[in-house]
């Protein structure tokens, strides 16, 4: 269940969006806002926080809180057809070439979401790394459990509950990284040929592990601040619809988060129509507020939500480390790890156990976050000046991605294969969608510093982009 903050959080959310608190209008203080509920100041805080990571209230220095214009989606570019028809992912090979192309450690990483180097930790997690094999002693030489190190599950709850996220280790399972509790996920809530519903445009990465998993297609559209809630809820109410594949924070491509609101009704929606929701959240810790935003987990009284994270975007991929909330599959799941995995790398688990419990891990993430809104803010205004005229940006929430619109005559997957040849990679819309509706947009990594290098290397994008335009 949501914390108290959350609860009071909710409450004014609603306020907001019925029109009892208008834009601009001033907040009570947190003094008086304690009073009136009659809770601490640390909670009335904890709310007011709450909304300004959500976006519902702004901060001015030495005046208080103040609602914000909440936009409606924005009319933007028109929405193309979506027939409602469910189908295979037939795009397998682009994804695949664009993948390679993103691999190569020698060109720009502009085409796969990945962190700098110099972003990450390493001297710390590898001290960790050998304080945790050092109190492993003869475990090192055998297999661990199969839901994962009863260490890292405990540290990983503790962190969570800081965000006012309720689980206890024993909720959690271990995975090899993030796309593995996805791919378990699916296997466990459908069977080879039904149907998955996706937000799209949908990272590439979730459209090929559907198709390899024998699963079709039904894409459900988004606008570029979030969903449209009943095209969302007809679908988990088809029949056909076995389950519902998405992410509510820091979305990638698009970079939005959902509203608690919003993340509250899906949960309600889950256990109405008996369809599961398999919650990728691996962005989820990634955003530019203080306070994390919740996942749809957090509304999930009767189980019906899968929830997925990692390391892979806060720390590194290399670890393979992820994790997941089962919920109503939580006995499934630990049958099928035996069956299958046995366990996850023990040394790894242990090692990222201590990096948490020494608060290495919470401390990484408040400089990251600033970081990532600096690179990313950095990039977006260097794509405005350097792209066609008529291209637009989104404006992310969180997260390290960047998706570009360029003019419609202008072809994204021309630009890919023209950047490549000049080693730049960068991701085509495509590869976003299992129709060709996104061939003029692009997705862009900021997930490394932008320094001058990167700045050329933008610049020249934006000349190949120019070049494209037929």
């Amino acid at each position: 269940m949501p914390a108290l903050y959350q609860t009071l959080a909710e409450s004014l959310m609603q306020d907001i969006y019925s029109g009892r608190l208008q834009p601009g209008e001033r907040l009570p203080s947190v003094r008086r806002f304690s009073r009136q509920r009659e809770v601490s100041l640390t909670t009335a805080l904890q709310c007011y926080r709450q909304l300004e990571a959500e976006g519902f209230v702004q901060a001015r220095p030495q005046s208080g809180f103040y609602v914000r214009h909440k936009e409606k989606p924005p009319a933007g570019p028109e929405l193309p057809v979506f027939t409602g028809r469910a189908a295979r992912v037939a795009n397998i090979g682009a994804i695949e070439e664009v993948q390679a192309v993103s691999s190569r450690r020698d060109f720009a990483p502009f085409g796969v979401s990945l962190l700098a180097p110099s972003l990450v930790p390493s001297d710390m997690l590898q001290r960790s790394l050998i304080r945790a094999s050092r109190r492993l002693g003869e475990r090192l030489f055998h297999y661990g459990p199969a839901q994962g190190d009863a260490g890292l599950r405990e540290a990983l709850a503790r962190h969570f509950k800081e965000d006012g996220m309720a689980f206890s280790p024993d909720d959690l399972m271990i995975c090899n990284g993030g796309m593995d509790a996805v791919s378990l996920g699916l296997q466990l809530c459908t069977q080879p040929g039904e149907t998955v519903a996706v937000l799209t445009p949908c990272f590439s990465g979730l459209l090929q592990v559907i198709e390899s998993l024998g699963r079709k297609v039904l894409e459900i559209p988004l606008h570029y601040r979030g969903i449209y809630p009943e095209r969302l809820r007809a679908a988990m109410a088809r029949s056909d619809v076995k389950a519902c594949l998405l992410s509510a924070n820091n979305h990638n491509p698009l970079g939005f988060t959902l509203s608690a609101q919003e993340k509250k009704d899906i949960a309600a929606w889950a256990a109405a129509y008996q369809c599961p929701v398999i919650e990728d959240d691996i962005f989820g810790e990634c955003g530019y507020g203080r306070q994390r935003p919740l996942p749809i987990k957090s509304w999930d009284d009767e189980g019906w939500v899968f929830w997925c994270g990692s390391v892979s975007k806060t720390l590194t991929p290399a670890y393979r480390l992820g994790w997941c909330a089962p919920g109503k599959w939580r006995q499934a799941a630990l049958q099928h790890r035996r069956a299958l995995t046995i366990s996850v790398n023990q040394p790894l688990q242990a090692a990222l156990a201590d990096f948490m419990h020494c608060g290495e891990y919470r401390s990484h993430l408040r400089k990251l976050r600033l970081s990532l809104a600096q690179q990313v803010d950095a990039m977006s205004r260097a794509v405005l000046q350097s792209f066609p005229a008529g291209s637009t940006v989104t404006e992310p929430e969180g997260g390290y991605v960047l998706w570009v619109t360029l003019p419609p005559q202008c072809d994204g997957w021309r630009v890919f294969q023209r950047a490549a040849q000049e080693g730049l990679s960068i991701s085509p819309g495509t590869v976003f969608s299992i129709t060709e509706r996104y061939r003029h947009c692009i997705r862009l990594n900021a997930g490394w510093p932008f320094d001058e290098k990167a700045q050329a290397a933008v610049s020249r994008l934006g000349e190949i982009c120019r070049e494209a335009v037929t």
